[in-house]
């Protein structure tokens, strides 16, 4: 009978020290570290083989490490500037974010397949935020979109780029970007505008309160961080 034994060490990003005297403003829970293992793993200790899995440093008032497991791969990938979901073999409905056991009642936690996904999706809804986290301050005003990517049955969380606030339609075709140092977090994806956005009708009220909204936000990220 195998044992799941010792982890090995396949990759590392060793923790930035220096991060610690910046932590608190650039915010507390992106990763600053990470570690790639290969380990046995399976549903009983008769049927295990080797797996990799991805485990991430995070600061946040204290300092949290913890694996991404079953999931792995997705945020593997995007260290790669690859784009991964799970696709269920019996039902073939296509997960992203992916998921290890199918969640469709008919198919009783089947375990699903890695697929690689297309840089393609659609705006399924989507918010616009005058008001962010830390680490994203910077980037407001910021819209959080849902984004069906293509070819798969869930929607991906994340934000869009390139595209005034005021402009985003759902519907609206877009592509899918990996920042060029992904950090390993879902915050390492985001989206700009595929076609010329068919922007939701408003009153000329609405639209005036919107925008004097959005100039506030950009004149406080400007004054705070010096950028527009």
């Amino acid at each position: 009978m195998k044992q799941p034994g010792p982890e090995k060490l396949l990759k590392e990003q060793k923790i930035d020290e220096e991060y610690w005297a910046k932590w608190e403003r650039e915010g507390g829970w992106r990763p600053v570290g990470w570690k790639i293992v290969e380990m046995n793993d399976g549903p009983t200790l008769n049927e295990l083989k080797p797996e990799q899995f991805m485990i991430v440093h995070r600061p946040h008032a204290n300092f949290y490490h913890h694996s991404y497991g079953k999931v792995s791969k997705f945020f593997m990938g995007l260290l790669e500037g690859k784009l991964y979901g799970t696709k269920c073999p019996k039902c073939g409905l296509v997960y992203c974010p992916p998921r290890a056991h199918c969640y469709n009642p008919k198919c009783k936690l089947q375990e699903t397949v890695w697929i690689e996904l297309p840089k393609r999706g659609e705006v399924y809804s989507y918010t616009v935020m005058a008001i962010a986290w830390p680490s994203m301050a910077h980037l407001q005003p910021l819209v959080g979109a849902m984004v069906r990517i293509e070819g798969t049955n869930t929607c991906l969380p994340m934000t869009m780029r390139d595209i005034d606030p005021e402009k985003v339609n759902i519907g609206l075709k877009v592509n899918i970007h990996i920042e060029k140092k992904p950090r390993g977090d879902l915050l390492d994806v985001y989206a700009t505008p595929a076609e010329e956005p068919k922007p939701p009708k408003r009153t000329p009220e609405e639209l005036k309160r919107f925008k004097e909204d959005m100039e506030k936000t950009r004149a406080w990220v400007k004054k705070t961080f010096g950028t527009k």
